[in-house]
């Protein structure tokens, strides 16, 4: 039995070809690491191709969720770290709203992984094409630097009046509701306004995407060791590249002085390739349950 259900995505236009085939971030990020992943994947080994990866991205994603049921169900894409608590390089969840899904952006990848894993063994290709796209989503979000901010923490504290606002009957998402018409105002400057909480997360996120847009995959790959691919634990990989994401403070020089020719650099030649890393990895590690070829190096 699988986790949890298949989320059943849809997109504006139902009918449109295109839905998860338009290459923005995610999809390239995809794609360049199941590149990476066919040169090690065993021969007569059968994982997901990029084409069938991205069908279950772009509206058919997590990100498709908000526009089908906002607010409802919606996996929390936020993490901010227990080391700043301990000192030790744990993620927490801060969505603080009842209505989403509060497991940890580790927990979802791991989740995602098990159920890749059984998929494979059952031959679903349909399944495992599914959780490798949302595996690849949950992992990419959990190392960018925009998503280690406190975003949903900061967006509750905003929300002095936690009713939904609504217009004509319909709720409204993304309004910091207040308990009058002065601090909604106030409330909804401090989060969409110049130098605003989420203002500042749309540009960062945005200008990834430019930078990804702008390059040909091939200057994106990472250099990956063949003796890496071999008895990948998840688990640690996602706390290693974590820390290594988070020693730079990205997103903490962003929120000061904007994007920087240092920044973009930084963004190409690091997190980018970082990233495609650990996706590829992660879904290695999958393929090595699935398959066993743990087992196998172990035996010979």
């Amino acid at each position: 039995m699988y986790v949890n259900i298949m989320y059943s995505t849809t997109t504006l236009a139902k009918s449109s070809k295109f839905s998860g085939r338009i290459v923005g971030t995610h999809q390239q990020l995809d794609l360049a690491a199941r590149i990476i992943l066919g040169q090690h994947l065993p021969r007569g080994k059968y994982f997901p191709s990029g084409k069938e990866i991205l069908h279950f991205e772009g509206t058919r994603g997590p990100d498709g969720l908000k526009r089908k049921s906002p607010g409802i169900d919606e996996p929390s894409h936020m993490l901010t770290l227990e080391s700043e608590l301990d000192n030790e390089q744990r993620p927490a969840d801060t969505s603080g709203h009842e209505n989403l899904d509060e497991r940890s952006v580790l927990t979802m990848i791991l989740d995602h992984r098990w159920n890749l894993v059984k998929a494979l063994k059952d031959k679903n290709h349909v399944r495992a094409a599914f959780e490798a796209a949302w595996m690849a989503h949950m992992l990419t979000d959990g190392l960018t630097p925009a998503h280690h901010f406190p975003l949903s923490s900061v967006k509750n504290e905003l929300m002095t009046d936690k009713e939904v606002m609504r217009v004509f009957g319909q709720p409204i998402k993304g309004v910091m509701h207040g308990r009058n018409m002065l601090e909604t105002a106030r409330n909804n400057w401090l989060y969409w306004g110049a130098k605003g909480h989420m203002s500042q997360h749309i540009a960062y996120e945005y200008g990834v995407a430019m930078i990804v847009a702008a390059l040909p995959k091939r200057a994106l790959m990472p250099e990956v060791k063949p003796g890496e691919f071999c008895k990948v634990d998840t688990e640690k990989m996602f706390y290693h590249s974590l820390q290594l994401v988070q020693e730079r403070k990205m997103y903490n020089r962003f929120r000061e002085d904007g994007w920087t020719t240092e920044l973009a650099l930084e963004t190409k030649n690091f997190l980018l390739p970082e990233i495609i890393k650990a996706i590829a990895l992660g879904w290695f590690s999958a393929v090595e349950e699935a398959y066993g070829l743990n087992r196998r190096v172990k035996n010979e």
